[in-house]
């Protein structure tokens, strides 16, 4: 029992700290910045708890007892955060809140979340080593038992992060896996603690109870008009949910949800809105002089559920195509309306850059329109050593697109907007930006062996029935050619999150 008792303080503390970020996904995000906040309070109630957990060791005349209500006592210290946190992250955050206005609050949020809520139980499990050293040591001397402890801890800890993102999250779900680990705990502690009251038998029973209770962040940062949820499902990556609204359009959002989507589609239309109508420009650029006889073949990197899909196919007219799309989250995929393009479209979850070099050497255009944690876009794919990656599976002509979220274009001083810039400009000899007007985003293209087709001509070939945005986002006072050319972000030199980070804080470049 002592043994085990070490390797399940272990295991519920590491696994604390990976579900706890999950936990407050849906209300604050799952940045680097909430990952900081939650790796770092538990490292420091780690230590807090070990220094307290030697000192009391060295008092307590019985160990045993002690480990075993300091395993209790986490337990329902877990239990009333899995419980109570839902309701204070509703409580904080106001209605109606905008992605790109929260930053602060859900640093603030995610970290008070870590302090009082995390903190707590992880500081009790921390406690266990030091009595569990001193209560085997009688038996195997000093040493032997601080090895033997230690060692079944490590091994908690490590099944703890494995087991909770490869098992608990998916199959038990984030809430549950939380209340499943409090329930051990306790029902642990009570088999440690010989002296217990009789009134904490029942304990266990009650935390069992909370397995039935209604799961607040169902309903968590709702956007407005009054959306149907559909669909909720946590991921080893992401917690995501789809909605409904009343006009038919379909949602899929991932963590804090709030104003924003990872994908959309509206009924029978072809126009999704927002930055992805502009990718219908995309084969228009790519088809500008080339051979119209070999069907038209292009990756989407960050296909989510397929939104770019209908503007692009709108670009490519009666030409024939063939594509792949590239999805990291596979839930994501199972979570999207059917695809009704059969064999034509091959969807492949995994890592983009990854799967990108078993790509064919002649794709007419790759889009890129892959965030992670909603703001940010991954390291490995913001590198001059991508671009070039990309660059070599394209064909002459062929295009390079990607929706770049930032306002920091035509700032007077370097950002990471600059930096990503001048990495796609070493390897492609032309490249645009056109803005998507009432937003944030610019839409990048870029041009191998070929320069992009001018404005006049890019206009004349629109197909019928575009939205005005687009045409709108044609315009010269829309389109930027010229960006200060900086040090590229490179794959051994990359301070993107740093620089996204600060952005979403309003602090422009650090």
């Amino acid at each position: 029992m002592i043994l085990f008792a070490a390797f399940l303080a272990g295991f519920s503390a590491l696994a604390i700290e990976v579900l706890g970020v999950h936990f407050v996904a849906p209300w604050f995000g799952a940045s680097s910045l909430v990952w900081s906040n939650q790796i770092g309070v538990i490292l420091f109630a780690m230590a807090l708890g070990a220094a307290i957990g030697g000192r009391v060791a060295k008092k307590h005349s019985n160990p045993a007892l002690a480990s075993g209500l300091v395993l209790f006592v986490s337990g329902l210290l877990l239990a009333f955060s899995a419980f109570f946190l839902p309701l204070f992250a509703d409580w904080f955050l106001p209605d109606a809140l905008r992605l790109d206005e929260a930053a602060t609050l859900f640093l603030g949020g995610s970290l008070t979340s870590a302090l009082f809520f995390f903190a707590p139980p992880v500081f009790m499990l921390a406690m266990v080593a030091p009595l569990l050293v001193e209560l085997r040591s009688v038996e195997r001397g000093a040493g032997r038992a601080a090895g033997e402890i230690s060692a079944m801890g490590t091994v908690g800890s490590l099944l703890g992060v494995f087991g909770t993102t490869f098992l608990g999250i998916p199959v038990l779900g984030v809430r549950h896996s939380l209340f499943g680990i409090a329930f051990l705990l306790v029902l642990v502690g009570l088999l440690l603690w010989r002296t217990k009251p009789s009134i904490s038998k029942f304990t266990p029973v009650l935390i069992l109870f909370l397995f039935w209770t209604p799961d607040l962040s169902v309903s968590a940062n709702l956007p407005p008009g009054n959306p149907v949820v559909e669909q909720v499902a946590d991921t080893p990556y992401q917690r995501l949910r789809t909605l409904r609204f009343d006009d038919g359009t379909w949602w899929l959002q991932m963590n804090e949800g709030v104003d924003s989507f990872q994908s959309i589609h509206k009924p029978d239309s072809t126009w999704p809105g927002s930055y992805y109508d502009l990718f219908v420009l995309a084969p228009i650029y790519a088809m500008e002089g080339r051979d119209g006889s070999a069907p038209f073949q292009f990756w989407t990197l960050g296909h989510g559920a397929g939104s770019a899909m209908e503007p692009l196919l709108a670009g490519i007219g009666t030409q024939d195509w063939s594509a792949v799309g590239v999805e990291l989250d596979p839930k994501v995929l199972e979570l999207s309306p059917k695809s009704k393009w059969g064999s034509r479209l091959q969807l492949v979850a995994g890592d983009a850059r990854s799967l990108l070099r078993y790509a064919p050497k002649n794709l007419d255009l790759v889009l890129l329109d892959a965030y992670s944690r909603q703001f940010e876009i991954p390291l490995h794919l913001a590198t001059q050593e991508f671009f070039s990656e990309v660059y070599g599976h394209l064909s002459d002509g062929g295009i390079f697109v990607a929706n770049l979220s930032s306002s920091t274009l035509e700032e007077p001083n370097q950002s990471w907007l600059h930096a990503l810039l001048s990495g796609v400009r070493h390897s492609f000899e032309d490249i645009r930006l056109h803005r998507v007007p009432f937003s944030r985003n610019v839409v990048l293209f870029a041009r191998k062996g070929r320069p992009l087709p001018e404005l006049e001509t890019l206009v004349r070939l629109l197909p019928s029935g575009v939205p005005v945005e687009v045409g709108a986002a044609c315009l010269p006072s829309q389109v930027v050619e010229q960006v200060p050319e900086i040090s590229p972000l490179r794959d051994y030199l990359n301070p993107l999150a740093l620089w996204q980070a600060s952005e979403w804080l309003g602090g422009g470049r650090p």
